[in-house]
């Protein structure tokens, strides 16, 4: 208990990734200079419950944002008034919208947001994202049929049949992922139908860092 309320910081990761890759050491930063901190799994990822496992749902993931928020400002000893989100890549472009529907945010913090689902297909190349839409339709067709999830790779080494087909993608998460992680290398390929269709739009009182 500090005795005064503080400003409390939301946050939670990116594209498939979890709280425990490394989002715990900047949250050890921010309390060490007397900021509150509140991190969280999506449903259906790490800690977090959820069934089926690994699936990645852009509208159930902006609701789970509003709900920690909500919780946040419940907090003991944390101002409702200055409560500010983090966000990188999917959850970079989540912040920006939370904010745009939460005029009472005061601080947004986006590292590489994801700003255009659709921009950022074009690089995968054609052959890549044909592949991705095909698991993408299998596995809403299996949703319908009450089955189980068709799962690709949430990241791979390029040519593999993963979302982040990129040379940076699986390394990273190698880097970061410590031994007793609850992150799985996977996610229900249905996300490949909707992802292109995220835009985000920031409310107008936020401001890019240059």
């Amino acid at each position: 208990m500090t005795g005064h309320a503080v400003p409390c910081i939301v946050m939670a990761h990116g594209f498939s990734a979890v709280r425990g890759q490394r989002l715990d050491a900047y949250a050890e930063r921010f309390c060490a200079a007397g900021i509150g901190v509140l991190v969280f799994d999506y449903r259906h990822f790490g800690d977090s419950d959820g069934a089926p496992r690994q699936l990645l749902s852009i509208r159930r993931q902006l609701q789970d944002w509003r709900a920690a928020i909500a919780f946040a400002r419940t907090l003991p000893d944390v101002d409702p008034e200055r409560i500010a989100l983090f966000g990188s890549s999917l959850s970079g472009g989540h912040v920006l919208t939370m904010a745009a529907r939460d005029p009472a945010i005061a601080a947004v913090v986006a590292q590489v947001p994801t700003c255009d689902g659709l921009r950022n297909l074009p690089p995968l190349g054609l052959a890549h994202l044909t592949r991705l839409t095909l698991a993408g339709c299998y596995d809403a067709l299996r949703s319908l049929a009450g089955l189980s999830p068709y799962y690709i790779r949430a990241a791979g080494e390029p040519g593999s049949l993963a979302a982040m087909a990129t040379h940076e993608a699986l390394p990273w998460f190698t880097e970061v992922t410590p031994a007793n992680t609850t992150w799985v290398n996977q996610v229900a390929a249905r996300i490949a139908l909707t992802y292109g269709t995220y835009r985000p739009r920031p409310c107008k009182n936020v401001q890019f860092a240059p």
